[in-house]
């Protein structure tokens, strides 16, 4: 959990990296002690830059074949890529066994092998090493179930570290960033404020407030909040993520690419932005600049473990938008593709894409049987009904989307289905039934106020989604519904 971003942008370690690289574009390993060349290494893994990282341990390891640290790197370079019984015999073969960095590799091997709570009770064993630094060692081991996101064993070593050293600098914040892992987030918000009024200069922090109120749906304060951190480091590439994904989840798409383009400017190979900043294309019908950012997330996860899932988010983003752009084979082909990538309990969604992209084609009979496919494989028919639903909206067969949106609000109930409400009133809008589609939107604030604003924002642009409807009937009939909207204006 040490900030390692802050120590990269050190004087001493620009130092050394300039040292480093300036040998090596001439052609020459310089002479650096084990750790130096680890943190070397490090650096450029946060990068992603993994042949760069390569040649620094490996010179490490040349010239310092007893040090620890080259080892551990290399460990977790073996674990990251799936190949963790190679990792383990690098870590057997380290002569100092009670190393703590040994010692905290061997248990994340284990969390790896879904072994947490024999992790756990390992790093348990392994106090009694480090009598003279308990707080410090059971603050690292809460930090290893951390960034494992194993949040409930997070929080037993959290109590532990709170009862070692309730005073630790570093208590406050690693309880509130628990709570966010265990989805506590109104109290996460409270205890954040509390440091903040303590340390208005922590940006972590204030970067972790962001992303708390994100959650909460707090899209002006989120703001606020990565400024504040912004205003204390310019170069925070955490922060300028967390404003990205604020203007993202209010449906401010074209300010979400700007900042998660400035973010990739540091980062250039996070999976993750870049399927994020593919959908914010794919959102304002930006297709042919949506396929960019998933052709390199692509390259970067097709020979990582653990990428499944992101490839299989890849493969379907890419057939949608090579639907809008025409490309009907190559759309069913990546389609198909996507399959090799699901799990059984999502293979529905690649029925449904499937649906989406013949209905795309007007070719009507493939696509309900595609849908029909979906609603066999599906374990959750209510959700795919709705999936279905939008396609149908978006290939503008309303009629049979209002009929099917009508179903999932039955199937879920009065109260639990209402969130279907907004929708319903765009397939109105789109159907030009406007005495229906004003119904529809009076109701849909109180049924799902965020669907709505994402729905009808462009429309009513700088309008509370409270207030649509009345411009709605204004723009039908010449006047406001009221006179107290009417004085507004």
């Amino acid at each position: 959990m040490e900030d390692s971003n802050k120590y990269y942008q050190s004087r001493h370690f620009l130092r050394l990296l300039h040292r480093y690289e300036k040998a090596i574009s001439e052609g020459v390993t310089p002479y650096m002690e084990a750790d130096e060349l680890t943190d070397i290494a490090e650096y450029y893994m946060t990068g992603k830059q993994d042949a760069k990282a390569t040649r620094a341990i490996q010179a490490a390891i040349d010239m310092h074949p007893d040090s620890v640290d080259p080892q551990i790197f290399l460990a977790r370079q073996k674990m990251f890529y799936g190949k963790i019984d190679e990792a383990r015999s690098i870590i057997d073969a380290i002569h100092e066994q009670d190393d703590l960095e040994v010692i905290f590799m061997r248990a994340e091997l284990l969390i790896k092998e879904d072994h947490v709570d024999e992790a756990s009770d390992f790093l348990l064993e392994q106090t009694s090493k480090v009598e003279d630094s308990v707080d410090e060692y059971i603050y690292n081991c809460t930090g290893i179930f951390m960034d494992y996101d194993q949040w409930e064993v997070a929080h037993e070593w959290a109590e532990l570290l709170k009862r070692a050293n309730p005073y630790h600098p570093q208590l406050p914040i690693i309880e509130a960033e628990i709570e966010m892992g265990l989805d506590n987030y109104e109290e996460a918000y409270d205890m954040l404020k509390e440091i903040l009024d303590k340390q208005p200069y922590n940006s972590k922090a204030w970067v972790l407030l962001a992303e708390t109120c994100i959650s909460l749906d707090y899209f002006c304060e989120a703001l606020e909040a990565t400024d504040f951190a912004l205003a204390i480091n310019p170069e925070d590439y955490s922060a300028i993520l967390m404003k990205a994904n604020a203007y993202m989840r209010d449906g401010m798409m074209p300010e979400a690419i700007e900042h998660y383009k400035k973010y990739l400017e540091l980062q250039p190979d996070d999976v993750g932005v870049l399927i994020s900043l593919a959908m914010c294309y794919n959102n304002e019908e930006r297709y042919t600049e949506t396929l960019e950012p998933l052709k390199k997330a692509e390259e970067l996860s097709v020979n990582q473990p653990d990428r499944e899932q992101d490839l299989f988010q890849i493969l379907l983003l890419r057939a949608f938008v090579l639907s809008r752009l025409g490309k009907f084979h190559e759309a069913l082909t990546n389609m198909d593709n996507a399959r090799n990538f699901a799990q059984e309990e999502v293979m529905w969604k690649c029925y449904v894409s499937e649906g989406d992209i013949y209905l795309h084609a007007k070719r009507v009979k493939e696509a309900q049987q595609a849908f029909s496919d979906a609603l066999e494989k599906s374990p959750r028919q209510a959700d795919t009904l709705f999936s279905i639903a939008i396609s149908y909206s978006n290939a503008d067969y309303n009629g049979i989307a209002i009929d099917l949106l009508e179903d999932v609000w039955a199937i879920y109930g009065k109260e639990d289905g209402k969130f279907v409400v907004p929708y319903i009133a765009n397939c109105y809008l789109r159907k030009g039934d406007i005495k229906n589609f004003l119904t529809y939107l009076q109701m849909a604030p109180s049924c799902d106020r965020e669907a709505t604003q994402s729905l009808f924002r462009d429309r009513y642009p700088d309008i509370a989604p409270e207030d649509y409807y009345a411009y709605a009937y204004k723009e039908a009939y010449g006047v406001f519904p009221d006179s107290s909207l009417e004085e507004k204006e």
